[in-house]
């Protein structure tokens, strides 16, 4: 006979409140399965039973055979796995698998009910499916301002599996206008006009007959090639157009372009060798802006020409003698020369200029200035207040910040009390700059009224002499004399505080 092994036994609820000890074993006579104790986790860890009730947790199964089942919360298919079902023989399957790549994830949630037949799933945008009519849907649009391509199907009845475009054919829905590049059979309605009218050649005229069987003109096209006409029967006869009621006659063979506007036809002529030849009673011309071409104008009636006058260019009229002379000829940049007859001399030099350029003449801008180099002139007044000179700095200083001789360079910033090395303080405008062409040099101001940066209490008149705080001049406050070559000059405005302000300072005045 076997020896029976009695291990603690209890309930399910007893054995999850039971650590024991380590490595003991009991018995849950609840599912009849056993636990494994540590001394510290109660309940310990259940040994799984086949016909148990128990969880798994974080268990892998390999092909397993599930008959049936219920999952409380979500079934996960990791790396693209397959939800397979088979057919009746379980010798075939379909399935459903998971995109490659998903940016977030996606919840579909299915309609409460079956949909009608014919009908397929749409989704809301949101995540949740509905049965809606299979196909797109139609709506009205007439303001859409743009051209659609058309499409087209060869289904006549049944479900549209396909449609083609023809880029060819346009239709804009807010205008109502359709666009091909052919058509054929009749058109109603209106239509814009063709590039090439049935039975006419292009920049040619399409002949109809009156009553009497003569030839007459019904359509000019403004092309740019030889009139090609006909009247009386005869391809060779003259023929006579009106427009706007001015007579232009005899122009077989001649060269023409018109433009249609709302004040009437405008119309030019021109033969083979590029001249304007026109035999028109009363004729008027009106020329505005600058005119320019060439060809010869012959048999014109009366021509007056406008006096608007494109800028720089010069307007003619007539003396009593009939002789063409200037009429009030426009200046500007560069104009000479005077006009007192048709073959006078009128001379525009293209290279004046406002800017500092050789051999070119001075031309003003805008606001009357202009920049030279070397100028030779006797001037009577000065725009600035002092007298500077360029010297070389260690630093990019700031104008009014006292200047001592020292540094790096040949000046640079004070930083000690009356030092007697005094050079001047940074110009802000020089009336006369000396030296202007030194590199990487800085203007000092030597005599004349200059802006100065100062610290402390000053009184108008003071002695200036420079302080301990970098660039600054401060009042001199002694009765005796100040050393020799520390004063930088004379306090023009009051200053009250100890501290940094900028005020007018007299340099040189001592």
């Amino acid at each position: 006979m076997p020896t029976t092994v009695q291990f603690r036994r209890g309930t399910t609820a007893q054995n999850d409140a039971f650590t024991g000890a380590a490595g003991e074993l009991s018995i849950d006579t609840d599912k009849n399965s056993i636990r494994v104790h540590d001394n510290s986790t109660a309940g310990g860890a259940e040994v799984i039973v086949a016909t148990a009730t128990q969880t798994l947790t974080n268990k892998t199964l390999t092909s397993p055979a599930i008959n049936s089942g219920t999952v409380g919360t979500a079934l996960t298919f990791n790396a693209q796995a397959d939800a397979r079902f088979a057919d009746s023989d379980s010798s075939n399957w379909v399935a459903f698998q998971g995109p490659a790549t998903i940016a977030s994830n996606i919840t579909w949630t299915l309609p409460n009910a079956d949909g009608s037949s014919g009908q397929a799933l749409v989704t809301d945008g949101s995540g949740t499916l509905s049965w809606a009519a299979a196909g797109a849907t139609i709506s009205n649009d007439e303001a859409t301002n743009t051209n659609f391509l058309l499409y087209f199907a060869s289904s006549t009845t049944g479900a549209l599996t396909a449609v083609n475009q023809d880029s060819g054919l346009t239709y804009n829905p807010s205008t109502g206008t359709m666009t091909a590049a052919t058509f054929s059979g009749a058109l109603s309605g209106n239509a814009t006009t063709a590039t090439t009218a049935s039975g006419v050649s292009a920049n040619s005229v399409a002949l109809g007959t009156d009553t009497t069987g003569n030839y007459v003109a019904t359509i000019a096209d403004a092309g740019n090639s030889a009139i090609t006409v006909a009247n009386s029967g005869s391809e060779s006869a003259a023929v006579t157009l009106d427009i706007n009621s001015e007579r232009i006659q005899d122009i077989v063979g001649a060269m023409f372009t018109t433009t249609n506007t709302e004040s009437g036809i405008t119309v030019t002529y021109q033969d083979a060798t590029g001249d304007i030849d026109l035999d028109v009673d009363d004729f008027s011309i009106t020329l505005t802006g600058d005119v320019t071409g060439s060809g010869t104008v012959t048999n014109l009636g009366n021509v007056s020409f406008a006096t608007t006058i494109a800028a720089n260019s010069v307007a003619l009229g007539t003396d009593t003698t009939g002789n063409y002379v200037g009429a009030g000829a426009t200046s500007g940049n560069g104009i000479s020369g005077s006009v007192s007859s048709e073959g006078g001399t009128f001379t525009v030099t293209s290279n004046a200029t406002n800017a500092n350029t050789g051999s070119t003449i001075v031309f003003r801008d805008g606001s009357g200035n202009f920049s030279a180099g070397v100028i030779t002139a006797t001037t009577t007044a000065a725009r600035y207040a002092d007298l500077a000179e360029r010297y070389t700095a260690d630093a990019d200083y700031e104008p009014g910040t006292v200047l001592v001789f020292g540094g790096e360079a040949e000046v640079t910033q004070c930083t000690s009390k009356y030092d007697k090395r005094i050079a001047g303080i940074v110009s802000t405008d020089p009336a006369f700059l000396m030296n202007e062409s030194l590199e990487d040099g800085v203007s000092v101001g030597l005599v004349g009224r200059l802006p100065c940066k100062v610290v402390g209490e000053v009184r108008k008149g003071d002695l200036m002499v420079s302080s301990d705080t970098a660039g600054h001049a401060e009042a001199w406050r002694d009765e005796s004399n100040p050393p020799a070559g520390s004063v930088i000059g004379k306090a023009l405005e009051n200053k009250t505080g100890a501290g940094a302000d900028v005020i007018e300072v007299v340099v040189g005045r001592i």
